[in-house]
């Protein structure tokens, strides 16, 4: 699942860096930085989104007011390994088959968890060390995590 805001922001940054010849400089380190927290963000709040519509589709008003409640208390990370446990929690089948449907592409969910653990480094160190090429191919393929999310939402 490509995200509009996202390609948007990858395009304005490519466009400035190449007007600018700013590849190799500080100024791509600080758009690189910028990406990975931006794209994480997204990507955090299209998953809430999604599991928030999912209950939505109960027609139950209070479950669906639980199920926002509850992912504001228990969607803390965005790591692979944290959505299994999410998916758990809607029953063991569920992360099972988030599991199962990550395995279809080990190298996307290792593209999205790296992406995840880059926004870490970022935000609680001086910088991130990726290049803007890496942080387009590792959203390029990372982004269909998402589409593993979907699939085990709509049950499919």
């Amino acid at each position: 699942m490509r995200l509009p805001e996202i390609d948007h922001a990858i395009e304005v940054c490519e466009r400035h860096l190449e007007h600018t010849k700013a590849f190799g400089s500080e100024i791509e380190i600080y758009l690189t930085g910028y990406l990975v927290v931006f794209i994480c963000s997204i990507f955090e709040d299209r998953i809430e989104s999604l599991v928030n519509d999912r209950a939505n589709k109960s027609a139950d008003s209070f479950l669906a007011s639980f199920v926002r409640s509850a992912m504001d208390q228990l969607f803390r990370s965005l790591k692979t390994s944290e959505l299994v446990g999410l998916f758990h929690r809607f029953g063991a089948e569920h992360g099972k088959r988030f599991r199962i449907e990550l395995k279809k592409n080990e190298r996307a969910e290792t593209f999205f968890n790296n992406l995840v653990l880059k926004r870490h480094d970022t935000a609680h160190k001086a910088g991130s060390d990726l290049t803007f090429s890496e942080v387009v191919q590792f959203y390029s393929e990372g982004h269909m995590v998402l589409d593993a999310v979907v699939s085990v939402l709509a049950g499919t």
